[in-house]
């Protein structure tokens, strides 16, 4: 301050003498001083004292100018006096502020120096809004950052207790100058003491590192600090669980519980629980925890810290009484050194749920596994966690022995390498777009088409949680159905469209769907009448000017417009005007529809009534032909006898002897009698079965006793072609539903062995054999005869069993009659003679008889016929 004072009045001094000069030396000094400025600067105030001599002449001349000079130089002597004197009191008071200097600077120094001692470290607020001053260093040890910013964020390194307790603290001192000593605790385990002060609008907070027994103490008393505050804690959360807990002494006693446990024993308080020591469980669930506890100690050794340290503690799932209710508890007790702790969670609940959750899952699966339809189902981590039946059989995943929890891409590179997928043009690319499905919500729908032609349709639908559902559906016959669909409906159409019949279909409204050209043309419409949703009332009045039957349209109407309780077909037959005879047929059908057709009878009519005139004359030529067959050979039968009677009386010998050729000629006169007799009793046979008049005299037939006396009829046939005859007897497994007889009529049943018999001799080579074979069941018998002829051709083995035609081979041929009447005969009894279609060498017939009963309605129903 003082400095600039002297300032102003030296540049007011130099002021005043500028104007006093002048006004001193006049025009002249002006004027000089103007030639001066112009060729160099003005000097300086100081030098203008000393005047020149020429100048000062000049002024003394003035008389006037002299006071003022005077007064001029007066006032700048006394400035100058005057700055010399402030001159020296500035000296003065420079000297002392450098003193002052001196000893702020040390004072600072010192400062410092405490500020920046080792081992600690201060933060100061001086009251404003900015962000505190940081001073000082803390070890590495303490976990301390060394940042500035970082330290000051004291919740990012302090534990959350300290800081929490710090945070108080400061806030205290900031605002009311409280001072406090706290012991904090870095995250990384130093321990800190802050130490905190109020200095004017300051305050500061010294942390200082602790080391030694004072670190220690410290870190005992913030041990003992969480220790507390981690048992209140706990003791909150167990008050608050909704599960008991308890603790109990070794002696059993019960020292402490929750609130949980007083509601489950139905206590009023706890100290009531503890003065009547009443328990959750029975005593004998508490002394088999005991006994486990102790098997527990015996394995385990000593223990080490609260409630026994490392010793594992003992879960079982007890059944207790909790309100009165019976319920099922999990139970976890541990040991320690002043008791027992326990707690009981109720798990009725989730055994209900699970069990309910279980019984779900075995429904769910039980389901599946009936489906035809292939599922599978992959986890979260897309594993596969089920199949059922269908897809295992889809995939043969027994053949290909996949792991049950195979991941869904490698299942797919499996079937791949088996030939089960068809491969991709790129399969990498194909695969992952099908894992695609994991990141998505909506279900995805795909086509697969297997080497083996099936067709799949693939739906993989992605679950919540994370897992996804795949549904294979073979739907290669469903396409196939379709397909085939597609072609029926066209091949009706082209075949309602090529019938003869007319054709047409009515919905359950009356109007019609369909129709096929012959209705058209039946009925002479156009194709306006016969559009489609055409009332069936505006079809039938165009309909009834051609058939002009009011009465037949009514009633087709009502029927198929009629809400009738059962719909019932409709037939008959109409004739136009024109003489058209038709046949009419109104059909329900599915869904409420009908169809009705007309088919033009005329010509069937006529054709129909010529048949049956035709009908007549023929059932008139065979009952001719039947009398005349009955009538002659009913005359030949006479002549027969009386043949062979004589011949049977000639081979005897009865008027003497005979030579060689009279003999042969006898031999063969009663052979060809027999034959003949034989061919006439077919022939009579075959009129009384077609005349439906033969009757069986039905007794009770030994199988064994018809085979042997057939062959012993044969035997001078089989001696004189050379050829054997082999029974053979079939046994049964079951010998009680054998039927060592069966009912037949014994005559005929010889007649149908001889004849079938005959056949076999008459096409048998020379010395070859005939096999005749027996078997019996509960079902009747079987006899079959085999022969070595020479086969039966297959264009000759439909009119193998027909009159007159027989079996033919090697040039010979029979009447034709033998199996035809064998055949009859056999029906007659309700059995079956039949041609054996896999013997090709030769020719195998086999008859078959049934049982008595099966006989009987047989034979009845055959009778009558």
């Amino acid at each position: 301050m003082k400095r600039q004072k002297c300032r102003h009045l030296i540049l007011a001094r130099r002021a005043a003498l500028a104007c006093a000069v002048p006004l001193v030396f006049g025009p002249a000094a002006s004027a000089q001083s103007q030639n001066s400025a112009q060729t160099h600067i003005e000097p300086p105030v100081e030098q203008a004292a000393f005047l020149d001599i020429t100048s000062f002449d000049a002024f003394a001349n003035s008389a006037v100018m002299f006071p003022i000079f005077m007064g001029a130089f007066a006032f700048a002597m006394w400035s100058a006096t005057w700055l010399i004197r402030e001159r020296r009191q500035l000296d003065q008071r420079q000297g002392e502020l450098a003193l002052e200097n001196s000893d702020l600077r040390s004072r600072y120094e010192r400062a410092q120096a405490l500020l920046n001692i080792p081992d600690q470290r201060i933060v100061i607020w001086d009251g404003r809004e900015e962000g505190p001053l940081c001073r000082g260093s803390l070890p590495a040890i303490a976990g301390t950052p060394e940042q500035e910013g970082a330290f000051v964020a004291f919740g990012t390194w302090m534990t959350a207790l300290s800081a929490q307790a710090f945070e108080q603290s400061v806030e205290r001192l900031r605002k009311h100058a409280e001072a406090f000593d706290l012991t904090v605790e870095s995250k990384s385990g130093g321990l800190l003491e802050a130490q905190g002060r109020a200095s004017g609008s300051h305050a500061f907070v010294r942390f200082i590192s602790l080391s030694g027994d004072r670190a220690a103490l410290a870190a005992l008393e913030s041990q003992h600090t969480r220790l507390i505050q981690t048992t209140e804690t706990m003791k909150s959360l167990l008050e608050a669980v909704p599960f008991p807990v308890w603790l109990r002494s070794k002696e059993g006693r019960l020292t402490w519980a929750n609130g949980a446990y007083v509601d489950a024993v139905d206590g009023t308080s706890l100290e009531a629980v503890s003065a009547h020591d009443l328990h959750l469980l029975d005593q004998s669930e508490r002394d088999n925890l005991n006994r486990r506890h102790e098997t527990l100690l015996e394995k385990d050794g000593a223990r080490h810290g609260a409630f026994g340290g490392p010793v594992q503690p003992v879960r079982k799932r007890i059944p207790a009484t909790v309100r009165g209710d019976r319920r099922t508890l999990d139970v976890s007790e541990i040991l320690g050194d002043e008791g027992y702790a326990g707690i009981a969670v109720d798990m009725s609940e989730v055994e209900e749920a699970r069990g309910n959750l279980r019984r779900a899952l075995e429904g769910h699966t039980n389901t599946l596994n009936q489906l035809a339809t292939a599922v599978a189902i992959f986890d979260e981590k897309q594993n596969l966690s089920f199949t059922n039946r269908a897809f295992d059989e889809l995939w043969g995943l027994k053949d290909l022995k996949v792991q049950r929890d195979i991941a869904n891409g490698h299942l797919f590179d499996v079937l791949r390498e088996a030939g089960r997928i068809a491969d991709q043009p790129d399969w990498s690319k194909w695969r992952n777009t099908l894992l695609e499905v994991y990141g998505q919500k909506d279900l995805t729908e795909d086509w697969w088409y297997l080497p083996d032609g099936r067709t799949l349709r693939v739906v993989a639908t992605p679950h919540k949680q994370g897992g996804v559902t795949w549904v294979f559906e073979n739907i290669t016959e469903q396409l196939a159905l379709e397909s085939r669909f597609i072609e029926l409906t066209k091949v009706q159409g082209e075949t309602l469209d090529q019938l003869v019949e007319a054709i047409c279909v009515f919905s359950p409204n009356g109007r019609l769907k369909l129709s096929n050209p012959a209705f058209q043309t039946l009925w002479r419409l156009g194709d306006e009448d016969v559009a489609a949703e055409t009332p069936i009332d505006v079809l039938a009045e165009r309909c009834n000017a051609l058939s002009e039957d009011d009465e037949f349209w009514q009633t087709i109407t009502n029927h198929i417009t009629g809400a009738l309780d059962h719909r019932k077909s409709l037939d008959g037959r109409m004739t136009l005007p024109t003489d058209t005879v038709l046949d009419y047929a109104l059909v329900p059908l599915p869904n409420g529809q009908s169809m009705l057709s007309f088919a033009d009878v005329s010509a069937s009519v006529s054709l129909e009534q010529t048949l049956t005139e035709r009908n007549e004359a023929l059932e008139a030529a065979e009952r001719l032909k039947n009398a005349f067959i009955e009538h002659v050979s009913y005359e030949f039968r006479a002549p027969l006898t009386s043949i062979k009677g004589f011949a049977e009386t000639l081979q005897a010998r009865v008027f003497g002897p005979l030579n060689d050729k009279q003999s042969e000629y006898v031999d063969h006169i009663a052979s060809s009698s027999s034959v003949l007799q034989a061919l006439v009793d077919n022939l009579l046979d075959l009129a009384t079965v077609d005349a439906g008049i033969m009757e069986l005299d039905l007794e009770p037939v030994s199988l064994q006793g018809a085979i042997h006396t057939a062959a012993r009829s044969v035997a001078e046939q089989l001696q004189e072609q050379g050829v054997k005859l082999s029974l053979k007897a079939a046994t049964s497994n079951s010998s009680s539903a054998e039927p060592s007889t069966f009912l037949a009529d014994p005559t005929r049943v010889q007649q149908v062995l001889f004849n079938l018999l005959n056949n076999a001799i008459s096409f048998s080579p020379e010395g070859s054999s005939i096999i005749l074979e027996s078997a019996s069941d509960a079902e009747g018998v079987t006899i079959s005869i085999t022969d070595s002829g020479p086969g039966i051709p297959q264009e000759a083995r439909e009119s193998l069993f027909d009159r007159f035609r027989g079996r033919v081979g090697d040039g010979r041929r029979g009447a034709g009659l033998g199996l035809a009447i064998a055949r009859s005969l056999v029906q007659l009894h309700g059995g079956s003679l039949e041609l054996d279609p896999a013997h090709s060498k030769g020719a195998r017939f086999i008859c078959k008889f049934p049982k008595a009963g099966a006989n009987t309605l047989a034979a009845s129903s055959v009778a009558a016929e």
